[in-house]
């Protein structure tokens, strides 16, 4: 695992650089193999619901000049006729997601598992020809850049004190101004980590592929606005009998608003108790439309003889808590014993359950019920 930082262990690197600085490794994936091709990217795009879009450096419009700097960028669905119609330089196809539709970039999420599995989110593929950019911009979370083909130059600010006015007009965040104080020039297999709102830009060199892990960053507004649609289902209505004559009907009175706010403290507290189930559920859950039981698998059940295997988009978590354990994927629970514990740690850190591997569950009611909503939600399937 530390190969793909350089020699750099893993407890160094989140003390030096995690969230701190920019960290170039060259050589991080030496024998790094491409699983498609331009062509299949772009079908990718055009066939599956996976999100994509292509950004272009001189705009969509007909005869567009070369160097008009009009960006745009257009999102999928997309046709045939979207890509035959772009120029031959100066664009960028993205497509998030990708570890759901080709399996085997479960291989690169494994890398950064030393980065706790509810954290990472997902690998994003830019595909671009020679000068293909997303313009200069800042992200608001971590992220590694790996050079699977092809080259790209990348330009970043370390200062913090950069200009931050944004392009009027685009429909992308892209920084007015951009004065690099570091540049690197990545090749095959090379990589870079830039942490959060790092300004950076990367230019083709040629034709390149670059593939993007990306962690989650929750927000806290997003974080309370989830907890209170999910958790607050039993509402308590404000209420004043009794109540006295006021002077001035105009009034919010202090009486009133201290009423009101008990009334929304107290059903914080109430729920408060249930937070971290409400956070194990929410750590877990894919992103995009909730899976649905294929009929194809609705038969099946889970049986502790078989052998499984876990798709490398589904997260699967625990939480520790005084006298049970509770046991989450894809936004589900199930609460277990702590003699349960070692075997959970293997179920979370594993992607392959070989025969026997999960019996000291099979007595449990809720996991059964999990792992086989699991099944016929697609997340989990026989290896044979």
């Amino acid at each position: 695992m530390d190969s793909i930082l350089g020699g750099i262990n893993t407890e160094d690197f989140l003390k030096d650089y995690w969230q701190k600085k920019p960290l170039v490794i060259r050589g991080a994936f030496p024998d790094f193999e491409m699983p498609f091709t331009p062509e299949e990217l772009a079908g990718l795009a055009c066939d599956t619901d996976a999100p994509s879009r292509i950004v272009s450096e001189n705009g969509f419009a007909p005869n567009q000049s070369l160097g008009s700097k009009q960006w745009d960028s257009k999102q999928s669905p997309f046709t045939d006729e979207d890509f035959t119609t772009l120029p031959d330089t100066h664009w960028t196809l993205l497509v998030n997601d990708l570890e759901r539709y080709i399996p085997e970039l479960g291989n690169i999420i494994e890398q950064f598992r030393f980065i706790p599995d509810w954290r990472i989110d997902d690998v994003m593929v830019s595909y671009a020809p020679d000068q293909g950019s997303v313009g200069p911009h800042t992200d608001q979370y971590d992220v590694f850049l790996i050079q699977g083909q092809g080259k790209r130059r990348w330009k970043i600010i370390t200062n913090d004190n950069y200009p931050t006015q944004l392009l009027n007009g685009p429909s992308l965040a892209i920084l007015k101004e951009f004065e690099a104080d570091e540049e690197y020039l990545l090749e095959a297999g090379d990589m870079i980590y830039l942490p959060p709102n790092m300004p950076h830009y990367g230019i083709a060199e040629g034709e390149c592929f670059t593939f993007s892990v990306g962690f989650r960053a929750p927000d806290s507004t997003d974080l309370i606005q989830n907890w209170v649609d999910t958790t607050f289902t039993e509402t308590e209505r404000y209420s004043d009998a009794g109540r006295p004559l006021q002077s001035s009907s105009g009034e919010i009175n202090q009486h009133d608003i201290q009423k009101l706010s008990q009334l929304m403290l107290s059903k914080i507290q109430e729920q408060q108790g249930d937070l971290s189930l409400f956070l194990g559920r929410h750590l877990t859950q894919s992103k995009g439309d909730a899976p649905v039981e294929e009929d194809s698998l609705a038969s099946l059940s889970f049986n502790p003889k078989e052998e499984y295997q876990r798709e490398s988009w589904l997260r699967i978590a625990f939480i520790e808590e005084k006298d049970s354990i509770h046991l989450f994927a894809d936004g589900h629970h199930a609460k277990l014993g702590l003699d349960d514990k070692e075997t959970i740690k293997e179920l979370c850190e594993n992607y392959f359950y070989g025969e026997g591997a999960l019996q000291a569950l099979a007595k449990n009611k809720e996991f059964k019920a999990l792992f086989t909503l699991l099944i016929r939600e697609g997340g989990i399937s026989l290896t044979n």
